[in-house]
């Protein structure tokens, strides 16, 4: 069998211990959130209900986006650093911290109403960030050790019909460039991605508990809201002019900020957030 130039079996063993690296150190990172999670909060219902507000919020979120979208932007992809291309991903970070932060206190309001204090909103968030973790980088990570698996055995070539070849090539050398640097930056990534939703928990839970009204916990959420969009359209705008390692840099920088405001302002011991 003929296989295509861009299966370098070099390129796809490495490829294959990277994802391998990457996969088992994203599933120790969801399985120590909810071990934690666990002890924090006496069960794993509080994890479960921060990962709810995680579905929840994409679940509206996305088709919402799909149809703003083409509504603003259309059905032509915009070209990185155009005006069409600031807007979607001004829409796309910004609609995150919305509805993800919105989805929090509705959950926190509603069916986990016995998350009132610290230890639980830390629970929240890790379920949270955990099932955000495992849906969009775990899973995918998984996929592409079967197809790389599938490529290596040859599998993946058996009754490909020729015009699906060239997907297949692309996916292979996309995939090929996988290294261990790259594992380890995306697994920094979620390292600060799950502290960031974690202090927007925090952020969250306290608007919850202190405001007495509608008015008042929407006024309360503008902050996470801020926060949250902040992080994703200055790392994603940051991207292609700086590069992935300063990007994901001011990313870090910018929960590294939001965790210490948390922390400077954090309820005093006798506030009913403890």
């Amino acid at each position: 069998m003929l296989f295509p130039s861009a299966a370098d079996p070099v390129a796809i063993d490495s490829a294959q211990a990277s994802y391998t690296l990457l996969a088992g150190a994203l599933a120790t990172l969801v399985v120590f959130g909810f071990v934690v999670a666990r002890r924090l909060s006496d069960g794993a219902a509080t994890w479960a209900w921060g990962g709810v507000a995680f579905v929840l919020s994409q679940a509206v979120r996305l088709p919402l986006l799909t149809l703003v979208n083409a509504l603003v932007i259309g059905a032509v992809v915009p070209i990185p650093g155009s005006g069409s291309w600031f807007t979607a991903v001004l829409i796309a970070s910004f609609s995150a911290g919305i509805f993800e932060e919105a989805s929090r206190a509705f959950i926190l309001s509603k069916a986990a109403r016995y998350v009132r204090t610290e230890r639980g909103g830390v629970g929240f968030g890790l379920g949270h960030a955990g099932i955000e973790a495992l849906i969009f980088t775990l899973v995918p990570s998984v996929a592409a050790l079967l197809l790389l698996g599938s490529v290596a055995d040859g599998s993946a070539f058996e009754n490909l019909p020729p015009e699906s070849l060239a997907q297949l090539e692309t996916a292979i050398t996309f995939l090929g460039g996988q290294d261990a640097a790259m594992s380890l930056l995306a697994f920094a990534e979620r390292l600060f991605a799950t502290l960031l939703h974690i202090v927007l928990s925090l952020y969250v839970v306290r608007a919850v508990v202190q405001s007495s009204d509608r008015g008042n916990l929407v006024r309360a959420l503008a902050l996470p809201i801020l926060l949250h969009g902040t992080a994703n359209l200055a790392t994603v705008l940051l991207l292609p002019a700086v590069g992935i390692v300063a990007a994901e840099s001011v990313f870090a920088g910018i929960t590294v900020v939001a965790a210490v405001h948390y922390l400077r302002t954090r309820p005093k011991a006798s506030a009913p957030l403890t």
